[in-house]
């Protein structure tokens, strides 16, 4: 058996939703949705699938690995344009859990426009917004990915991926190995940090691309990267396929070293 049943039942608890609704959103009977919970029977491979793409969970996190409260909260993500409804109202709604709170997305088409217009609050206003769960807090804004240097082989962020940023203070103080949006005077980069004294090096997972030099006056805002939403689901990875990444991983990590021994 799977784990899929406990999966179930940790989505409907954290979700709010009673084994009728659960059902009537995938066209099931009540008694099934019992039934794959108690892990007498297990959904058929089209369920499996329309669960993992309403609920944004990958099919391998679905069948193999016990969800989180916290990777719940971060997957179900909704998109809209304009947002109309009152703080009241989301705080009251039971099934919105931690509630929602709207997010300024960025996408890839206006990157450069918000590069000009980045302290222009009428610009900013005037942005497409997204729903997502209140998670902390602090401020967050989505931008859209439009490269594909952080995708390396089966893993990553695929283009048209959004991206979750926490805006960082000034000066800015970048952690090794942590993703951010780093917005300059050209371009808007996703990619992992690496913290020199006199310089900002943004490197990819894909180890095709090359790192990108910035000096820190470069930098005009800082995101750190606290959540992604992706509306691909990758299928689980076959053993070649996984050794073939960690391969990668390894030649990655390799390169890196001879950059910091060659620094």
């Amino acid at each position: 058996m799977s784990i899929i049943g406990k999966n179930i039942r940790k989505i409907r608890t954290v979700k709010k939703l009673s084994q009728a609704a659960f059902a009537e959103l995938f066209n099931l009977a009540r008694p099934s949705v019992g039934a794959y919970e108690e892990q007498r029977s297990e959904p058929k491979l089209e369920t499996v699938i329309q669960i993992a793409h309403y609920f944004g969970i990958s099919i391998d996190s679905l069948l193999t690995k016990e969800l989180t409260i916290n990777d719940l909260f971060n997957f179900n993500i909704h998109f809209e344009e304009n947002i109309h409804t009152p703080k009241a109202e989301i705080a009251k709604n039971p099934d919105q859990g931690l509630g929602l709170v709207k997010s300024v997305l960025i996408p890839g088409d206006k990157h450069l426009e918000y590069i000009v217009h980045v302290n222009n609050r009428d610009f900013i206003s005037g942005l497409p917004k997204v729903l997502i769960p209140k998670f902390h807090e602090k401020s967050i804004r989505a931008f859209e990915q439009i490269t594909d240097d952080m995708h390396d082989n089966f893993h990553g962020l695929n283009l048209g991926d959004l991206v979750f940023g926490e805006k960082m203070g000034v000066p800015h103080k970048f952690i090794d190995g942590q993703l951010y949006v780093v917005v300059t005077s050209e371009k808007i980069i996703i990619r992992r940090a690496a913290a020199k004294s006199d310089h900002l090096e943004l490197l990819a997972d894909n180890t095709n691309f090359d790192p990108v030099l910035l000096s820190y006056g470069h930098v005009l805002e800082a995101w750190e990267v606290v959540g992604y939403f992706s509306q691909k689901i990758s299928a689980p990875t076959r053993v070649s396929e996984r050794l073939m990444h960690l391969e990668n991983q390894f030649e990655n990590l390799n390169m890196r070293l001879m950059r910091l021994e060659g620094s």
